[in-house]
């Protein structure tokens, strides 16, 4: 009887190992046609490559607009909490965004997201109708949503360094920044200026697969270049201050 349990033991275990090898060795894109379903946009992916642990993306196009490369490995100590963890590296055109990912049933969190992109190249790419200058920083300690599109959590910041924008030429804005928080399943932007020409006041709301509200106050200062001037003009009447109220909603 003792050579019988053994045999079933051994048999148990090689079973095990192999499943886990199986699950190890699980191909990338096995996974991702499981998931492309489920999300909330039109996602294709190039150059996939590697398992479900450690892999890269060549190219992600998310409705048709390209949003570079990816490239993730696993974090196995986030086994122990429940959720599937990894650490991610984005390379859109001219920037590079480093973040932890975590997955667990209907919830996705990023946390520790740190990066730079360049403005004139994302608007570009997702083919802005007006031409951006200066550059993107973003820190971000947390944004978790729930069912892939409500925004439970969130914490961070962005700055816009050298902001600019406007057509046919960008015209000079100063330094920008929108700082997160979450309200009612939205993510919430806090939106200033750093004392640049262009004067920012107010919020913005965002959640996927929504349009970004925004309800601000701008204010064209003593340095800014005519166009602004007018271009602000064009939105309304300024109050005694000097401030311009515009509300709109952005796809």
């Amino acid at each position: 009887m003792n050579i019988s349990v053994s045999r079933r033991m051994t048999i148990t275990v090689a079973l095990v190992l192999y499943l886990a090898a199986l699950v190890w060795n699980l191909p990338a894109a096995v996974v991702w046609r499981l998931v492309a379903t489920q999300l909330p946009a039109q996602v294709s992916l190039e150059g996939l490559t590697g398992t479900l642990w450690s892999g890269q993306v060549r190219r992600m196009l998310v409705e048709g607009i390209d949003q570079g490369a990816l490239a993730w490995d696993w974090q196995p100590g986030q086994l122990l909490r429940g959720q599937l963890g990894l650490a991610l590296e984005w390379q859109p055109r001219n920037g590079r965004v480093d973040g932890d990912l975590r997955l667990s049933v209907g919830k996705i969190t990023l946390e520790n997201v740190n990066g730079r992109l360049d403005a004139a190249s994302m608007a570009a790419v997702n083919r802005a109708p007006f031409v951006l200058g200066g550059t993107w920083l973003l820190h971000v300690p947390i944004l978790e949503l729930r069912q892939f599109e409500l925004v439970q959590r969130a914490e961070g910041r962005l700055v816009w360094e050298n902001a600019a924008g406007g057509l046919p030429q960008p015209l000079q804005l100063g330094h920008l920044t929108a700082d997160f928080s979450s309200n009612e399943d939205w993510l919430v932007l806090q939106l200033s200026d750093q004392g640049g020409p262009l004067g920012l006041a107010g919020s913005a709301r965002w959640r996927p697969g929504q349009p970004m509200y925004i309800d601000s106050r701008l204010m064209a200062r003593p340095d800014a270049e005519p166009g602004l001037v007018g271009g602000l003009q064009l939105l309304g009447n300024a109050d005694a201050a000097g401030w311009v109220s515009w509300r709109a909603q952005l796809q």
